[in-house]
């Protein structure tokens, strides 16, 4: 392709996602500004459903484009269930933001205060019953829960699908490593309502052009900021914004979901629902990307349900839905999925299992009796998981990585290998791989990644994890034997020194079912190369690193697995599930067969066992038949290419 139509391939790409397309539903509509009591102005537009009113309402609330559009980012695409249900729907946009005035200020305190007033504006309208919920995707699923916990009067329902809740480890330094493709393309992403304020400018709403020059203060820009603050403790922005332990204030009965591998914000805010309540919390997971199932057919229903049970006035004590729903083996082509496994406690107990790395590559239950030493340099790629692009759909995460399917570059990486299973294991929680290393370097950027072998000789993708060496120093009394808890303060980052040195890396929270004849695979490698939107920080130091195996040095993968799983499901084909790329395996399976021991560790109930799904609704493929999904644009790519949308804006109206 050339350079020409590369440009137009990705613009077409780009307005693909950020002109979505019309409403399905007829609704009437009205938009203005709301004043806040600082006199500031924020853009709304309202859809009421047919009849009287006056009607429960359901707020989106961000810095995209809901003001403009309450489609726009919307909690699943269920506004049109929503209105049939007889809920109204309203989009606001964050001061500074879209059309609204003020300065924007990313991860900003303001937007929880701003959010308790708009909250109130909206209980105070003639159309709304006084009952309001907040729910969103991403953006607006992180406004909703800041804003929740300052537990506002009329808030009484909160949906908060794939948020980020702990700014540095969650997505700004995975591991203490700078995520500098995300960061950067968030900027101007995080300012995109904008584009389309210019549309509304050419129509003729000049309060919207009296807001666009105070928005943006150079000063405080999102990647700028991120970049130059690599400690969490340089920062305030990472401590005094949205911390796990503050959901244990909000009091609106609340449904959260996360998406194992989701390719923008991950999947740690798992470790921060356990701060909600339990008397008024539900959570929803699943295999996949950022946006497939929250929008599924199956999901969309559940989160109707959801509000319409808490906007008229119902309470957690009748509201029939296990606490954890765990969907499984959730599909790419409609994020269908065969099987949910379902809990009546949070967190989930777990029978936590050691496995140790032996000489000879495999991972076994015993500690090895005898030492080896295991090299790989330093940068070299590991096998990169895209986020595709698809020219019909735009950004695609669920379209499989051809990248991933490229061979691994010798001596690029470890890989440890258990036999073959003899039964179903159900891998759920988070993991911690207990590495004794030595460099060449100083420092040493490490990513971990665990794969299924299965018996067809594929590979799965299943998750990954990542450190910076020097971040190694944990807070102990944080930390557990399957989930390491790096302090990541400037005081504590040391370099390596001239001996091992033990270094626990976390396996981000997952759930996946290794079936028997499977092996499960850890490798361990340089993060060259994209994992989703993560492009880490490249390091171009040439190094040599080497994991030391040994009586005296244990490295080892501790991880946590439900005990006797009930699996009906077959062994899903290769690249049919959602953000698990598959690929022909390299390196062989050791010899013999692994059975896992264990019981329940923790307190509380169990597991009900898996619950057969409902067949889903008819919908619209996420992924058309036909055509190759192109690598995501990262870094310079991706900010040169959503500057073009500007001049778009001007031919193509969001609703």
């Amino acid at each position: 392709m050339g350079r020409t139509a590369a440009t137009m391939a990705m613009l077409g790409v780009l307005l693909a996602v950020l002109l979505p397309p019309p409403p399905a539903l007829a609704a009437t509509e009205s938009e203005g500004y709301l004043a806040l009591p600082d006199g500031t102005r924020l853009r709304y537009t309202v859809l009421l459903p047919d009849g009287d009113g006056p009607f429960p309402t359901v707020l989106q609330y961000s810095g995209y484009n809901n003001g403009n559009n309450p489609y726009d980012g919307t909690f699943g695409k269920a506004v049109d269930q929503a209105l049939e249900r007889g809920i109204a729907v309203i989009g606001v946009n964050l001061r500074g933001s879209g059309c609204s005035e003020g300065t924007y200020t990313p991860f900003g305190n303001e937007w929880a205060e701003d959010g308790v007033h708009v909250l109130d504006w909206i209980a105070d309208q003639p159309w709304s019953d006084g009952n309001v919920a907040m729910a969103g995707v991403s953006y607006p699923a992180i406004v909703a829960l800041v804003t929740a916990v300052e537990q506002p009067e009329h808030l009484r329902a909160v949906i908060a699908n794939v948020p980020v809740i702990d700014l540095y480890p969650d997505v700004a330094y995975p591991g203490g490593i700078f995520n500098q493709t995300f960061a950067s393309a968030w900027t101007l992403l995080q300012k995109y309502g904008t584009f389309f304020g210019l549309q509304e400018i050419a129509e003729g709403d000049l309060d919207c052009l009296q807001s666009i020059p105070t928005q943006n203060d150079p000063t405080d820009i999102t990647g700028v900021q991120a970049a130059s603050n690599p400690y969490k403790d340089s920062f305030d922005r990472y401590t005094d914004f949205l911390q796990p332990e503050d959901l244990a204030r909000i009091q609106a009965p609340t449904l959260v979901y996360t998406a194992w591998q989701d390719e923008q914000l991950g999947s740690r805010a798992m470790h921060a629902y356990e701060h909600l309540d339990p008397a008024h919390r539900w959570i929803v997971a699943s295999n996949g990307d950022h946006i497939g199932f929250a929008g599924s057919a199956w999901h969309r229903e559940f989160m109707v349900d959801f509000l319409d049970h808490f906007l008229r006035g119902g309470t957690p004590d009748d509201f029939d839905a296990p606490m954890v729903q765990l969907a499984r083996d959730v599909r790419r082509e409609d994020a269908g999925f065969d099987e949910m496994t379902t809990f009546d406690t949070y967190p989930v107990p777990t029978a936590t299992v050691r496995l140790y790395a032996q000489p000879d590559q495999s991972l076994a239950l015993d500690a090895p009796t005898e030492a080896a030493e295991l090299s790989f340099g330093a940068p070299l790629p590991a096998p990169s998981v895209f986020v595709g692009i698809d020219a019909n759909v735009g950004f695609n995460p669920e379209v499989y990585s051809e990248t991933y399917k490229l061979p691994v570059v010798p001596g690029g990486s470890v890989a440890l290998t258990t036999p073959a299973l003899a039964e179903d294991v159900e891998v759920y929680g988070p993991g911690s791989v207990d590495l004794w290393l030595s460099s060449t370097n100083t420092d040493a950027d490490l990513q971990v990644t665990l794969t299924e072998v299965r018996p067809d000789g594929q590979e799965t993708y299943v998750q990954r994890g990542w450190l910076r060496a020097s971040h190694r120093h944990l807070d102990e009394t944080a930390s557990t034997p399957s989930r390491p808890v790096p302090t990541h303060l400037e005081a504590d980052v040391a370099p390596l020194p001239d001996e091992p040195t033990l270094v626990r890396v976390e396996m981000w929270p997952v759930h996946h079912v290794f079936r028997a004849g499977s092996a499960v695979r850890l490798s361990i490698e340089s993060p060259v190369g994209f994992t989703g939107f993560r492009q880490l920080q490249f390091d171009p130091t040439p190094a040599q690193h080497t994991i030391h195996i040994g009586p005296d040095m244990p490295t080892s993968y501790v991880l946590g697995h439900l005990p006797d799983p009930v699996v009906d499901s077959d062994l899903p084909a290769c690249d049919s599930l959602r953000n698990q790329p598959c690929r022909t395996a390299s390196g062989t399976v050791p010899a013999g067969s692994l059975t896992l021991p264990g019981a329940p560790s923790g307190e509380g109930g169990g597991g009900t066992g898996p619950t057969p799904a409902p067949d889903p609704a008819p919908t619209t493929p996420d992924t058309p038949d036909g055509g190759r999904p192109l690598p995501a644009p990262g870094g310079g790519a991706a900010l040169l290419a959503l500057g073009l949308v500007t001049a778009a804006t001007t031919t193509a109206r969001r609703r």
